[in-house]
Formats: C-alpha cells, structure tokens, sequence
C-alpha cells in the first residue's frame, strides 16, 4: 500500500466531513448570497436589530473615499457642491466622510446629503447625540416611511411578482424606514429658536460579527423656526428617495439552491445526489475496503 492510500484511508473521517460541510452550506445558500456583491443591512437603528432592518445589496463600496465622492453630484434637477470635511472627517475619527448640498430649481431649499463611515463603533456619534452636542434640543424624533420612486432599478422578477406575492412575504413594497429628527437652535441671549431642522437617516450596518464598520447616511434640510415643517420633511424624504437607488438594490426573496435544483425536476435531484454521495464515498469507502480486507 503506497503512502497516498495511507494519507487518504487515515484522513478520509476529516476530508469527507469537510467537504460534506461545504456541500451543506452551498446546498442551504441562497444563489445571491453566494454570486451577488455585497449584502448589508439598512436600519433605523445603531445598537440593535429593528422591525425596520432590510437586506440589501450595496451598489457603491462606502469604506472607498473615491466611491463615496463619486456618488452623483447631478441626481434629476438637484445639483450638488462639495464641503471640505477634512478637519471634520479628523476630528470625528470617520474613515469615510461626504458632505454635500444639493440645490433644486423650482424649490427655494437647500438639501445637505451626508455619507459618513467609521471602522470603530465606539468613536462613532450618532445624529442623536451629535445634534445635542453640537448645542441642538431634540423637538421631535421618530420614524417616516421614504418611497423609492424610480423603482425600474430593483430586478425584474421582484417587481414583476410583487403584486401577486406581498401578502405572504415580507417583500420590498417600494418604501423603507429612516429615522426621523426635528431639532432647533436658541439664542443664547433671548432664548428664541434661531434654527430649525429636519433630519432624516439610517445606519448601513455589516455583519456585527465580522465587522465593527458602520455607516450613517443622511438627509437634512431648514425648517421654519416655528409653524409646520411638513413641507421640508417632504422635499427630504423625496430626495431621499431618489438618491436611494444610486446606492442600494434590494435583495429580492429568494429559494435556497438545494429547493431551486428540486424544483428544476429531475436533473436538479440527480445534482445534488452527487453532491452528497461523493464526500459520504470517501467517508464510507475506506471503511469497506477494511473490511473486506479483514475478512
């Protein structure tokens, strides 16, 4: 018996369970989990998982500078320029940073889009806690629904079987959730509100697991300082929307390979027999030849 065959009869146990292993994760994937590019998680929230939390496919890599500032500064008939955020890229400890505003023509308000991203959660400050530092009261905080108007972007098979299929999945329904702030600004002398904002913004979260980066993306504009501020929460949540598309897809509801291939009929099944049989052969294999052998 050469020394291949002893290599292998006395590791088989390890390389037919590993390979069994692998044979399972693939089997239990799904194909975009496997194929697609990176999937994330988008949510109202930092610390924890939300009923809001959605997967979804980045289409813009938030960890590259030059990404980030590639991100449209034409979106329709909003037209952006450029802060310089070095000082408060450093000071925030942010790796990535993008602030810009976006001017409309036929709407008399500015509209400040902000990308910031920081490998260490522990130097990260929420717009909850930034806009109070920053010397801010906290009016009014929540959530709001954003509609992603444009939704020719997300694949066809989503949008084709939506209609037919939202009843009994939790399927992409054109909106997703941002978390909502109001926040104004006194005089230090007469105490009257000299500023007033909407804030409206979610966290693009990876696996906690394996990451410690988090991303905030925000949209803000100026308010009345008193009165309604209904209009400027529209004009943020329809640019929100609209700039939505330029970073993310939707993941759309999908079966696991091992379904997709029994479904595919006959040949799918005789797949995955050989899938399984062939790391199963070299666990049970030299097992047999032993007995034989001794027999």
């Amino acid at each position: 018996m050469d020394k291949d065959t002893d290599f292998f009869e006395e590791f088989s146990l390890l390389i037919g369970f590993t390979l069994l292993g692998f044979v399972s994760i693939i089997l239990l994937s799904t194909p975009s989990s496997i194929l697609a590019s990176s999937i994330t998680t988008i949510d109202t929230e930092l610390s924890h998982a939300s009923g809001d939390a959605m997967s979804v496919r980045t289409q813009m890599d938030f960890g590259n500078s030059e990404h980030v500032a590639a991100f449209p500064v034409i979106t329709g008939d909003w037209r952006g320029t450029d802060d310089d955020t070095a000082k408060l890229k450093e000071s925030l400890g942010a790796d990535v940073m993008l602030m810009r505003a976006y001017s409309h023509p036929e709407i008399r308000q500015l509209v400040f889009f902000h990308i910031l991203q920081s490998n260490n959660r522990s130097s990260f400050h929420p717009p909850i806690v930034c806009y109070p530092a920053l010397g801010y009261t906290i009016e009014e905080e929540g959530r709001t629904n954003i509609s992603v108007h444009n939704v020719s972007w997300a694949s066809e098979p989503l949008i084709s079987t939506w209609e037919s299929r939202k009843e009994e999945c939790g399927c992409f329904n054109g909106t997703f959730s941002a978390k909502k702030l109001v926040v104004t600004k006194e005089s230090n002398t007469d105490g009257k509100v000299t500023e007033r904002r909407v804030v409206l913004y979610f966290y693009v979260k990876d696996n906690p697991i394996s990451s410690d980066t988090v991303t905030v993306v925000r949209v803000s504009a100026l308010a009345p300082t008193d009165g309604s501020y209904e209009g400027v929460l529209d004009i943020c949540k329809d640019f929100m929307g609209d700039t939505f598309p330029y970073m993310f897809e939707f993941r759309e509801e999908e079966d696991i390979i091992a379904v997709q291939l029994a479904k595919s009929g006959i040949g799918g099944w005789l797949i995955m027999g050989a899938l399984v049989s062939m790391p199963i052969g070299i666990i049970v294999y030299p097992r047999i030849k032993k007995r034989k052998e001794r027999s």
